[in-house]
């Protein structure tokens, strides 16, 4: 009797290795089927928008990978891919046949009802699909995103109406920020074009985003329009600590000269972290002029100042380094000779020589 219990068992374990053993050989024809099926469809897209005007017989094979397009998750998935690649959207003459012939094939109307799926991953690929063939109508569609339930459905948005480009998807962006649907850092990294300059501009003077001024003003020195720098010298002068802070930061990044005065001033910010900014934005705009007001602050009490203002010394060059090394071998304050000395270091040996006798000796202590 247990002999043909075991007999059982041992045939049972044979077969159900056997079993295993033929799910992931299935497994794997049914996966090797659909990536051969992934590159064909990636090779007709290539092949169905050619080189030069597109032609009927094109159109018609960019109609059919539509249809595809529309009905079939993977094609999608494709799509995205080429678009990655940059392979599409055309950006020559072909463009306008290529998005008529995608309009036809109805899969813009496909991703219309993706937007308000219930998959999550729908919603997303839909909005992502939408934005980056450049079909109209995308910010109207995608904007109600911003505020859906699941965050990678508003990551995928937020991504989406950064490469729609336009007024419109720029003021759905900011009300997404205003209104708290997104982290703060996710969208102003998406404010960064000069697309997205003047509503950034606009929405700072509304008082509906006085809570976000901070944010706006990141964001416009991320965006590098220069017409921002009133508003930001503004907000180092009247702003709120978290407002002054973050205007500082986006003066540097714009580097304008006419902005000197206001960032030297702020190096006598009652906050340490303003001031620690105001060092790193003159060093961005590395004037000579503002050597001796950061010098003056090589013995600040926060260290963290005490480290911007060697870094923006060494930035400006001969007479920053110049100043580091009269600091290093004469400051009363050792903190300050201690942190002269280590930003003397970082530099190379010719720089130093350069200085004299003077420097050198100083970094030698």
């Amino acid at each position: 009797m247990a002999t043909h219990t075991s007999t059982l068992f041992a045939v049972g374990a044979v077969g159900l290795l056997l079993g295993l053993t033929l799910l992931v050989l299935a497994k794997r024809v049914v996966r090797g089927r659909a990536e051969r099926r992934s590159r064909q469809r990636r090779v007709a897209w290539v092949a169905a928008l050619g080189t030069g005007a597109v032609t009927d017989m094109r159109l018609k094979q960019l109609r059919a990978l539509g249809r595809e397009a529309a009905r079939r998750a993977a094609a999608q998935e494709d799509l995205l891919a080429l678009l990655d690649s940059g392979r599409v959207p055309p950006h020559d003459d072909r463009r306008q046949p290529f998005q008529n012939a995608l309009r036809r094939s109805g899969l813009q109307r496909a991703l219309r009802s993706a937007c308000t799926s219930r998959s999550a991953v729908a919603r997303g690929r839909a909005a992502l699909l939408w934005a980056r063939l450049g079909l109209g109508g995308a910010e109207r569609m995608i904007a109600p995103l911003m505020a859906d339930a699941d965050p990678d459905v508003r990551a995928a948005a937020t991504q989406a109406l950064a490469c729609c480009g336009s007024d419109e998807a720029a003021w759905a962006l900011l009300h997404a920020l205003r209104d708290g649907h997104v982290a703060p850092e996710r969208v102003v990294e998406r404010l960064t074009g000069a697309w997205a300059a003047s509503p950034l501009l606009q929405a700072l003077h509304e008082p509906g985003f006085l809570p976000v001024r901070a944010w706006l003003a990141e964001a416009l020195g991320l965006a590098g329009d220069a017409r921002a720098e009133a508003s930001l010298v503004d907000m180092v002068v009247r702003g709120a600590v978290e407002e002054r802070i973050r205007a500082c930061r986006a003066l540097g990044r714009l580097s304008r000269p006419t902005s000197f005065a206001t960032l030297a001033t702020a190096l006598e910010d009652r906050s340490a972290a303003v001031r620690a900014q105001a060092a790193r934005a003159l060093a961005d705009l590395g004037d000579p002029r503002s050597v001796k007001a950061l010098a003056g602050l090589l013995d600040d009490d926060s260290w963290w100042v005490r480290a911007r203002v060697a870094d923006a010394l060494r930035a400006i060059g001969r007479k920053g380094l110049a100043a580091l090394a009269q600091a290093a071998d004469e400051h009363p304050d050792p903190f300050a000779r201690e942190r002269a000395i280590e930003a003397l270091g970082l530099e190379p040996a010719g720089a130093l020589a350069a200085l004299g006798a003077r420097g050198a000796m100083a970094t030698a202590a």
